[in-house]
């Protein structure tokens, strides 16, 4: 069972993931929450990048962010799946022990942070 997102970090990363199918639909996701929040909205990669084995789009926010714009993925994802995680000096921990996941979790290849 899914480990429910916690606002215990100073700051986060959300990598909304997507496929061929569903770049459009990642892509006015991460338009509208850099529109209705503080957020900064990465590239839409459709390709994989660093440990996500899907292609993604980053969302960077504040704590002061957190309880206003998890909940409002949760809610606005429609079956795109999202990895939550706070950023620390240890980027494997950030993407294990504090990674959270909005729908379907996705193995990491965690080399690529070593």
């Amino acid at each position: 069972m899914p480990r429910r997102p916690l606002n215990l970090h100073p700051a986060y990363h959300a990598h909304v993931y997507f496929d061929a199918a569903t770049v459009d639909q990642a892509r006015a996701l991460c338009e509208e929450a850099g529109r209705q929040f503080k957020v900064a909205v990465g590239r839409v990669h459709e390709r994989n990048v660093g440990p996500h084995p899907r292609w993604s789009c980053q969302l960077a926010f504040s704590a002061a962010e957190f309880d206003r714009l998890v909940p409002w993925l949760e809610a606005h994802r429609n079956g795109l799946d999202i990895l939550v995680h706070g950023l620390s000096d240890d980027a494997v921990r950030d993407h294990t022990e504090s990674a959270y996941w909005l729908g379907n979790e996705w193995p990491l290849d965690l080399d690529t942070l070593r």
